[in-house]
């Protein structure tokens, strides 16, 4: 398989797969994006679900402490009562609507009521503490909060205090047991949980109070999302670490295998397709040279019969009588026509030879004028037949580098293009000149010429112009091709040029004097 087709054919299988590859990646990143936001929303919907769980442990702690502290009066004893009834109250305390504690007082002599008024002793220098709490909008007066919580931080721990304020503006307050507390809130979460998701109660201080879940997450490893508490648990919060699983990898590795199997299948559908299409491009190839190496074995086999015709006819030529006009002119047209199929055949044989890359070009000794003298000879029979005048201005009468048999060939598709299809014109002038040690070869003729759009055309191989111009005309369509290679293989090249009526080729070579000036 030659190289460019070869490479035409990876570009067929590799750029429409690359381009649905692109498309297949776009739209699994699309999909395994909104299957990751979905998750998470599952995900934080199940945070919020254990954040409500604990709202509704506190708000039922609330209303039994409401009903609690709804009894309290300023009597020491009763409160004391109180409070050792109470798992979650460890302290109760009474103030009045100036902010005065009532209960416990500084004096008392109760261990517990003194260890309370220690732990609570910023509360107190504040003097603010319930008129303007820490876990809502600050008020005082008629707008004051009617019930609330304070949190505070001693001893390395959380402490709580739940308020609400009587009717008469006075406060009662009870300090509740973190400890107990957190044993019922950690005893309404869940135990167990999924196996790729793990959940954890962190305090203020980011150490673990309650975790649940099968997974186990890496030292240092960021948590997928995270929810802090409502008061009076402002300052914890909920964390979730979510494995591989959990992240619905295995759906979206799924996706993916599923799309590179696609891709796979298509990618061998279209490299079969691919390999069928270098099958057959390969046997129409073979096929085509083989057809053009027997054109070549037979342009071959006709060229030495061809030869001894023209020269048996030429050899008879001779012989016969100058009054025989009639088999002079037999022979006049057997030689006309063997020299026009041997042009043909030395046209087919230097486009195999092209084709091949064999084309080549032989300079020697020679002078150009008398090879296109000797040209024009050889057409003159059929040129006069067509009624052309050939005038010819020689202007390369020195001998030069120059391969003579390119130049004859060169000519002579010139000539033969004249002879069929400017016969109209009844003229044909040929020039020679040096030019900066270059050959010029220019051929003029009078006929229809060429169009412009068409200049490029005819130097394409088996390309001819419409039927106006070459109906009933017969060619191959490959002379102007070979000429032009053939002047280039010279360096120099075969062109059209601007012409007032008719068509002008120009043909240039490089072709400097020969070293002996008395050479051919």
């Amino acid at each position: 398989m030659k190289p460019r087709l070869a490479v035409v054919l990876a570009l067929l299988v590799l750029a429409p797969l690359v381009a649905l590859a692109w498309l297949a990646h776009r739209h699994a990143a699309g999909e395994r994006e909104l299957i990751v936001r979905r998750f998470d929303e599952v995900l934080r919907a199940r945070l919020d679900d254990v954040a409500a769980g604990i709202s509704r442990v506190i708000a039922g702690h609330e209303r039994t402490l409401d009903g609690l502290l709804a009894g309290a009066a300023p009597d020491p004893e009763l409160l004391r009562e109180l409070a050792l009834g109470q798992r979650l109250a460890r302290q109760l305390f009474v103030l009045d609507r100036e902010g005065r504690r009532l209960f416990p007082l500084s004096g008392s002599d109760n261990e517990r009521e003194q260890a309370f008024l220690v732990r609570t002793r910023h509360v107190w220098e504040s003097g603010e503490a319930f008129f303007h709490p820490a876990d809502g909008p600050a008020a005082a007066g008629d707008d004051a909060a009617a019930q609330g919580w304070y949190t505070w931080f001693w001893d390395a721990g959380l402490n709580l205090i739940y308020w609400r304020r009587d009717g008469l503006g006075g406060i009662a307050g009870v300090e509740v047991d973190a400890v107990a507390l957190l044993a019922d809130i950690v005893g309404e979460l869940p135990g167990g949980g999924d196996e790729s998701v793990r959940i954890a109660l962190l305090d203020a201080a980011g150490r673990v109070v309650h975790g649940w879940g099968g997974h186990r997450p890496a030292a240092g490893e960021a948590p997928r999302l995270g929810r802090e508490l409502e008061p009076p648990l402002a300052s914890w919060r909920l964390q979730l670490h979510a494995g591989p699983g959990a992240t619905l990898e295995g759906l979206g590795v799924g996706g993916q295998a599923g799309t590179l199997l696609g891709l796979g299948g298509l990618a061998l559908a279209v490299l079969g397709l691919a390999l069928w299409f270098a099958r057959e491009s390969g046997r129409e190839a073979r096929e085509a040279a083989r057809r053009v190496t027997f054109v070549n074995q037979v342009s071959h086999e006709l060229k030495t019969p061809l030869t001894n015709i023209r020269m048996y006819a030429e050899l008879l030529e001779d012989r016969i009588d100058e009054e025989d006009r009639k088999s002079r002119g037999y022979l006049e047209v057997i030689c006309t026509e063997s020299r026009r199929l041997s042009r043909l055949i030395a046209n087919v044989l230097s486009l195999a030879r092209r084709q091949r890359g064999r084309l080549a070009v032989r300079p020697a000794p020679a002078v150009p004028d008398r090879v296109v003298a000797e040209v024009i000879e050889q057409f003159r029979p059929g040129l006069d037949r067509a009624g052309i005048e050939v005038a010819f201005e020689g202007g390369a009468a020195e001998p030069a580098l120059v391969d003579a048999d390119a130049l004859g060939q060169i000519l002579g598709n010139l000539l033969g293009n004249v002879e069929k299809y400017a016969a109209s014109g009844a003229l044909a002038e040929i020039a020679t000149r040096w030019e900066d040690g270059r050959l010029t070869l220019a051929v003029a003729d009078r006929g229809p010429g060429i169009p412009a759009t068409a200049a490029s055309l005819v130097f394409e191989p088996f390309v001819r112009l419409s039927e106006s111009v070459d109906e009933g005309v017969s060619g191959t369509g490959i002379g102007l091709t070979i000429a032009r290679e053939l002047a280039r293989l010279h360096g120099g090249d075969l062109t059209i040029e601007p012409s007032e009526a008719g068509a002008r080729f120009v043909a240039v070579l490089d072709a400097p004097p020969a070293p002996d000036r008395g050479g051919n």
